[in-house]
């Protein structure tokens, strides 16, 4: 299978990514960048896939351990293989786990997960792409209830969601006494339909505050918002 991988370099780390699993996706970038700003402390990145997330926290904050759980052995030593070639290999840890079984005596800080989102689909053919994408692995009020158990009491949480599926989350969140307070929709470009929705919380209810980042413009450019974010980790972007 490695063969057959892709090699997406940053500019501090480099990540193989697909087969097995999912390729690394620009929402899944810029979700990285915009949650990279609210880690802290002791992070859990549920779901890490090649380990973007993770990879991303650990750059952007020098006092931040990240563990990072996978439920596929094989994308698992993927990550595996990334995080012992990064320059931030020590505070990088890989859990091959399912995190509705994860226990962990630390509550952590910060939990960031980009998790499955289709729901009722036809089923991916390949085994480790289906555990990526299909919502039977990890249901929107799985995740919320996992969140609760593992987060700290003073901790904050953020995923990434398609719009509707983020409602669900969003309902099984207060059912666990979670809030969100930030809601960001991302857009391909100003006239394009929101394609996911970053948004983040933590056990404390206030205003949620409703944001848009668009990736590109109408002419195909990126757009300042999304350059900024992107500016510390993609190579286009000259810091």
């Amino acid at each position: 299978m490695a063969e057959s991988r892709s090699t997406f370099e940053f500019k501090q780390f480099s990540l193989h990514h697909g087969n097995p699993g999912l390729k690394i996706s620009t929402e899944a970038c810029l979700f990285g960048a915009w949650a990279s700003l609210k880690a802290q402390g002791y992070c859990l990145d549920i779901g890490t896939g090649c380990g973007l997330l993770a990879s991303m926290l650990a750059q952007a904050n020098s006092t931040c351990t990240v563990n990072a759980l996978e439920i596929h052995p094989e994308v698992a030593n993927v990550a595996a293989e990334n995080f012992n070639n990064s320059p931030f290999k020590e505070r990088l840890h890989v859990i091959e786990a399912n995190v509705l079984t994860f226990n962990s005596e630390e509550k952590f800080d910060f939990i960031c997960s980009n998790p499955p989102f289709f729901t009722n689909h036809l089923a991916a053919s390949d085994e480790a792409k289906h555990m990526a994408i299909h919502a039977d692995h990890l249901s929107p009020a799985d995740l919320a209830a996992s969140i609760d158990r593992l987060l700290s009491e003073k901790g904050e949480f953020a995923v990434l969601y398609p719009a509707a599926v983020l409602g669900l989350f969003e309902q099984s969140l207060q059912a666990n006494g979670l809030f969100l307070h930030q809601k960001v929709t991302i857009h391909s470009n100003p006239s394009s339909p929101v394609l996911r929705v970053m948004a983040s919380g933590s056990r404390e209810k206030s205003l949620v505050k409703e944001g848009r980042i668009n990736i590109k413009t109408e002419q195909g450019d990126y757009m300042p918002e999304f350059i900024e974010l992107l500016r510390p980790y993609y190579i286009i972007f000259p810091s």
